[in-house]
């Protein structure tokens, strides 16, 4: 599931918050993760919240919840072009990954919990405390594994990281979710997964039919010049027949590498 979390949310507030949106799940589904996305705001060094994050917050939300926590990591993100950002929506700042056994794992570790209290008082506040925080947050839970991969290629360990481009997108309002997929998966996806230098193409259906964004396509590419030339400038794909600018007109996305640089479970850091 996704949620925007009223836009001024920080990263804890993604994670508290989330229980009530993931009450009514989509599907069935065994392991999961959330995808968290976190934006800086403009003017804001990445270190602001890197010190915060890694010093404060990440050690409070392990301490709160480690008994149902499988992984969890995080990826800093690559610093995108301007060019890229003029096309396409693109956050930068960090991706972080919090992996459970289940969904019911998930819901277990909120109520009661003595460690993260009713809300964010628990939590040390960032720089500007939360309701002035110098990024947002935008959280998508699912399934481990996508449930559509559209193609795989291998994907050697290589000097420099991949390119991977998180993109959290949505369907117009009056636009089912049947209506939706039967589109994207009917006619875009096999066209776009035709652009020349793509690696890896999946896309994952979240768990709750409530997501703000409730759908999550992740494309590899050896780095950003085959980005690029795969997707600067905007290439001809199949346009829904609602009409529109398509799959990117409201949605939002990230680049980030294949290895994240920090590991919250195993207390390691690394070179990304």
């Amino acid at each position: 599931m996704s949620t925007v979390l009223d836009r001024r949310a920080a990263l804890g507030l993604s994670l508290v918050g989330l229980a009530t949106a993931v009450a009514a799940p989509a599907q069935a589904v065994g392991a999961m993760k959330h995808y968290i996305l976190v934006d800086l705001k403009p003017g804001v060094d990445q270190l602001v919240l890197d010190r915060w994050y890694m010093t404060f917050h990440a050690p409070e939300v392990r301490r709160a919840f480690k008994a149902w926590q499988r992984n969890y990591v995080s990826f800093r993100s690559y610093l995108p072009p301007e060019e890229a950002r003029a096309a396409y929506r693109l956050l930068y700042g960090r991706m972080t990954e919090i992996h459970f056994d289940s969904l019911a794992d998930f819901q277990e570790s909120r109520p009661n919990n003595i460690y993260s209290g009713q809300g964010l008082g628990a939590f040390t506040p960032p720089p500007g405390g939360w309701a002035a925080a110098p990024f947002t947050s935008t959280t998508a839970s699912l399934p481990v594994n996508p449930q559509h991969m559209h193609l795989n290629t291998n994907t050697p360990p290589k000097q420099t990281p991949y390119l991977r481009w998180i993109v959290f997108f949505r369907y117009p309002d009056g636009v089912t979710a049947e209506q939706g997929d039967a589109w994207y998966r009917g006619s875009y996806a096999p066209e776009a997964a035709k652009r020349p230098g793509l690696k890896r193409y999946a896309t994952y259906e979240a768990v709750s039919r409530a997501a703000e964004y409730p759908r999550v396509a992740e494309l590899w590419f050896d780095d950003y010049a085959a980005w690029k030339a795969a997707f600067l400038p905007r290439p001809q794909l199949p346009a829904p027949p609602w009409g529109g600018r398509g799959l990117f007109a409201d949605g939002l996305s990230m680049f980030i590498g294949e290895n994240p640089d920090v590991d919250f479970v195993n207390d390691r850091r690394a070179i990304p």
